[in-house]
């Protein structure tokens, strides 16, 4: 089957890990652009520019659900890491199962929670395993009481993504390792999320950036979404107790 009716040169395409990464209880991804589609096979460009050490943290056989849009539509197929080309390119078997689907919108809301983060290009494999250690030692971790208040920041947040100023200066494609408090004396969440979008206009010296997460726990992004059903009821019960 040829896809080119759906994928275009430069489109931005998002791989999400199939078992055994998803099945071990997190997100695994990272976006790529499509660069050239052969009999059975798609050409794809990293935009982390990892090299040396840094290299492509991802490999051979390893299977992906590729997702991204075409036409106003979701497009969705599975294929396979078949092998590396140069520095910033891989090479991915695709199947013939591809799907067509309506994007559902995903819940978001503004809200103020705690948030640190720290920023980088060109460093993907470092940052997932910095992001590998930090689920680790939270999950050993018994009391978290006594964690240090985080810095506050105003958020939109949702369980895929979020939305919030950066110190400048930031690029599209830059990672960002986060460590969230929504909540006081509950255990932070730490997800891997890479820049997808900027504004165009700076407020003093930092830029609203739009984040999608690579790497977060599943069952963190169940704890995304019982904070925004919780803060969207809290929310409601305060503005019928106001007074008219």
């Amino acid at each position: 089957m040829r896809y080119s009716k759906y994928f275009k040169n430069g489109q931005k395409i998002f791989l999400r890990a199939r078992p055994p990464a998803s099945a071990s209880g997190r997100v695994d991804a990272l976006t790529v652009y499509f660069c050239e589609e052969g009999p059975d096979y798609f050409d794809l460009a990293l935009p982390y520019g990892a090299r040396g050490e840094e290299s492509f943290p991802f490999s051979a056989g390893m299977s992906f659900e590729i997702l991204s849009d075409a036409l106003g539509l979701g497009v969705r197929l599975t294929g396979t890491i078949r092998e590396k080309l140069g520095e910033e390119t891989i090479r991915l078997q695709v199947n013939n199962d591809l799907q067509i689907f309506q994007r559902r919108l995903a819940d978001r809301l503004d809200s103020m929670i705690g948030l640190r983060y720290t920023k980088g290009q060109g460093t993907l494999r470092t940052f997932r395993q910095q992001w590998e250690k930090n689920i680790r030692i939270l999950q050993s971790t018994k009391d978290y009481s006594q964690v240090p208040a985080f810095p506050k920041a105003r958020v939109n947040l949702s369980r895929s993504g979020i939305r919030f100023q950066i110190k400048a200066p930031v690029e599209v494609a830059d990672l960002c390792l986060l460590l969230m408090r929504l909540e006081p004396h509950n255990a932070p969440i730490c997800t891997l999320a890479e820049v997808v979008w900027l504004d165009e206009e700076e407020t003093g010296e930092r830029r609203t950036a739009g984040m999608q997460f690579l790497n977060i726990l599943e069952e963190d992004q169940k704890r995304i979404e019982k904070y925004l059903r919780k803060t969207v009821v809290t929310a409601a019960e305060a503005k019928d107790k106001k007074p008219d």
